[in-house]
């Protein structure tokens, strides 16, 4: 909490984002299962804990009827006319995941943000500034793809091999000129 102080969190913004963060993985916490839909045709789900999905929707700020009609049910425009699409079980756990991940990366977004208009000091303007920033790079690897490698691990492989060689350059190499020039 101190650090977060230091970079102009306040009490309250620090509160909001546990907060969030608490919805995000108690996201993970809401079980669905199948229901029958009003129409027999139509498979339809449940949230069996609405108690979970009561407290998301207090941490979130929003109300729980709304809350537990994104997790079970889409809108679609179609003529005109809105639509209610109830999902099928697979379709509600992937919505149910699809909004832990978005709230999670909306929250890391704006902490980045944060954290990078703390840094400009007083008399800088963000004009002046705007190539400096945090930057966070996240690169999939370490996949097991069974025994062949796909495309993907191949682009993810040649990424990883691009980015080893630009830090080897720029550590290494430019250093080393640096030391050059100062006759170390």
């Amino acid at each position: 909490k101190q650090s977060m102080e230091m970079v102009g969190f306040t009490p309250e913004k620090q509160r909001r984002l546990f907060a969030v963060l608490s919805a995000v993985l108690l996201l993970g916490n809401v079980e669905l299962q199948p229901r029958k839909s009003v129409y027999h045709h139509d498979e339809a789900v449940a949230v069996r804990n609405t108690d979970v999905v009561s407290l998301i929707s207090q941490l979130l700020r929003v109300k729980q009827e709304t809350l537990l009609a994104a997790l079970t049910a889409k809108r679609a425009r179609a003529s005109g006319e809105t639509l209610i699409i109830n999902y099928r079980l697979p379709e509600a756990i992937a919505a149910r995941d699809a909004m832990a991940k978005c709230l999670y990366g909306a929250l890391f977004d704006w902490i980045v943000l944060q954290v990078n208009h703390a840094l400009l000091s007083k008399k800088d303007t963000l004009r002046d500034h705007q190539g400096n920033s945090i930057g966070v790079l996240d690169i999939f690897g370490f996949e097991d793809f069974g025994p062949y490698n796909s495309f993907e691990q191949l682009c993810i492989n040649y990424a990883n091999e691009h980015l080893q060689y630009y830090f080897n350059q720029h550590v290494f190499k430019y250093e080393q000129e640096e030391y050059r020039k100062e006759g170390i």
